[in-house]
C-alpha cells in the first residue's frame, strides 16, 4: 500500500517457456498453454510492498507455470478503473482490494461471489482467520473476498528527535504518550523551528481520513449509526474526536502543513512521533533512520486501531473461463501458505491466524508490536455507502485541521452530505 503519483505498472509475463520446449510439437505446445493458462491481476501497491510482490509472483511461476500479467494502479484510480472495465468486459481475472470497497463493488455487480462449497474445496477456512477479516470479505450473507492480510496504524517515534527533546526513558528509549493530553504536550517539547512535534497520515494529512477514523473509533464514535442508516456525525463523542483532530495544527501548531509529507519529514528528522500505516516501516527501514515503533496509543475511551485488509476478489468476468478461474485459485492458495514471507518482506501482517506463530516474525519489534494490536483491529462498517462518505469527508476535514471552518459547522455540515447521498 502507498500513496502518491499515479503509477501504472504492466509487468512482462514472469518466467518463460523451458529450454526444452523448443523440441516439443506445437499441438502439445498449445495444449500446455491452455493447461496453465497466463492470469490478469490488478493491485494498488504501488509502493516498496509492490516489489515485494513482484519477487513473490517471479517465485509463485516458477513454483506452479502459471504466469501473471499484474499491473500496479494507485488505489483510487484502480477503483474508479474496475467500475468501467468490469462492465466493459475488460477487467483483471484476479484483483486485490480493501474490504471496505467490498460492499459497494457487490452491490453494483463488479465482484462475483464464492460459492462456499468452492471456497472450502481451495482449502479456505473461517477458522483460520482472524475472525474480523473473514467476516469483512462477505456481503449480504455471500461471500466475495479472500483476505490477504491486514494494514494498519503504527506509532512511530524518530530517535534522534525525540531525544535532542529530551523524551527518553532510562533505556534511551523513546517515550510512548499515555493519553492525548500527553501527546499533546510531548509534540509541544518536540516542536521548535521546523520540526513538528506529532502527526497522522502520510501524504496530505488534512486529507487523511483513516487517522480522522481512528480517532472516532476511539472515542466509540462512526460515521454511521450502528443501523447504518444515518450518519453519526453530530453525535458529541464524533465532535469531541473532530477537535482533536482540528487542533494538531490549527490550534496547537504541533502537527505540519495540510499539503506536506509526514514521510518525508519523519525521514528528514523534522517530526517526533507520526501515526501512520504499517506499510511505511519497511521504507524507513531502507532510508536507515533511527527509529522505534509503539502499538497505537490510547488516545480516548478505548484503544482502537484502525486497519484496512487487503482481499482478493474475482472481477465478474465477460465469459466464464474456467481454466483461468482456477488458476486464479492457484494464485490465493499459494500467497496465503507463503503470506509470512509476505509479512517479513513486504510488513504486511497475514490475516490468517498460522503466521502469526512464525518466529522470525515474532522476533521482529516492529512486527511483533503490530500482532500486538490484533485484538483492537476495526475497519470501515459494511455499507456501500462507506467510500462515496469517505470521498465526502477529505476536504471537509481539511477545513478543520487548517482553521478554516469552527469543527461543530463543519461536521454538522458534512453529516448532511452524507445523509443526503442516495439510498
Amino acid at each position: 500500500m502507498s500513496h502518491g503519483r499515479t503509477e501504472v505498472t504492466r509487468r512482462r509475463f514472469l518466467g518463460g517457456v523451458l529450454g526444452a520446449a523448443a523440441a516439443v510439437p506445437a499441438v502439445a505446445r498449445r495444449a500446455g498453454a491452455q493447461a496453465k493458462p497466463t492470469i490478469t491481476y490488478w493491485n494498488g501497491l504501488t509502493g516498496a510492498d509492490g516489489k515485494v510482490m513482484d519477487g513473490l509472483i517471479e517465485q509463485f511461476t516458477n513454483e506452479t507455470g502459471i504466469k501473471v500479467e499484474q499491473q500496479r494502479i494507485i488505489w483510487a484510480d484502480l477503483y474508479a478503473k474496475l467500475q468501467v472495465s468490469v462492465p466493459a468486459g475488460e477487467g483483471p481475472d484476479l484483483v486485490l482490494i480493501h474490504t471496505v470497497e467490498v460492499p459497494h463493488f457487490a452491490d453494483d455487480g463488479i465482484l462475483e461471489p464464492m460459492p462456499d462449497a468452492t471456497v472450502g474445496a481451495k482449502g479456505f477456512r473461517g477458522e483460520d482467520y482472524i475472525p474480523s477479516t473473514w467476516q469483512g470479505a462477505t456481503f449480504q450473507g455471500k461471500r466475495y473476498a479472500i483476505p490477504l492480510d491486514v494494514p494498519q496504524h503504527l506509532f512511530y517515534m524518530n530517535v534522534k528527535v525525540m531525544k535532542d527533546a529530551g523524551l527518553v526513558g532510562p533505556d534511551g528509549k523513546p517515550k510512548v504518550p499515555a493519553g492525548k493530553d500527553e501527546l499533546l504536550a510531548m509534540a509541544k517539547q518536540v516542536a521548535k523551528g521546523d520540526t513538528f512535534g506529532f502527526a497522522i497520515g502520510t501524504v496530505n494529512p488534512g486529507k487523511y481520513t483513516w487517522g480522522f477514523h481512528n480517532l472516532l473509533w476511539q472515542n466509540g464514535a462512526n460515521v454511521y449509526a450502528p443501523d447504518l442508516k444515518r450518519s453519526a456525525l453530530t453525535e458529541p463523542a464524533a465532535i469531541e474526536a473532530a477537535e482533536l483532530w482540528a487542533s494538531f495544527h490549527a490550534q496547537h501548531k504541533v502537527a505540519p502543513p495540510a499539503n506536506a509529507s509526514c514521510r518525508d519529514a519523519f525521514i528528514a528528522g523534522k517530526l517526533g512521533m507520526w501515526m501512520a500505516g504499517s506499510w511505511n516501516f519497511t521504507g524507513l527501514r531502507d532510508a536507515k533512520v533511527d527509529f522505534t515503533a509503539a502499538p497505537v496509543p490510547r488516545l480516548f475511551k478505548q484503544p482502537t486501531v484502525w486497519s484496512q485488509p487487503h482481499v482478493f476478489a474475482f472481477p465478474k468476468p465477460k465469459a466464464a473461463d474456467a481454466a483461468k478461474r482456477d488458476a486464479a485459485w492457484t494464485h490465493i492458495r499459494w500467497m496465503s501458505d507463503h503470506v509470512a514471507e509476505w509479512t517479513l518482506k513486504a510488513g504486511q501482517i497475514s490475516a490468517i491466524k498460522k503466521a502469526h506463530a512464525d518466529p522470525r516474525i515474532t522476533g521482529d519489534p516492529v512486527l511483533s508490536a503490530l500482532l500486538s494490536q490484533a485484538p483492537n483491529w476495526q475497519a470501515g462498517q459494511l455499507t456501500p455507502k462507506w467510500v462515496a462518505a469517505e470521498n465526502l469527508t477529505r476536504p471537509v476535514i481539511e477545513t478543520m485541521y487548517i482553521g478554516q471552518r469552527p469543527v461543530r459547522a463543519a461536521m454538522e455540515d458534512l453529516a448532511k452530505q452524507i445523509n443526503a447521498m442516495p439510498a
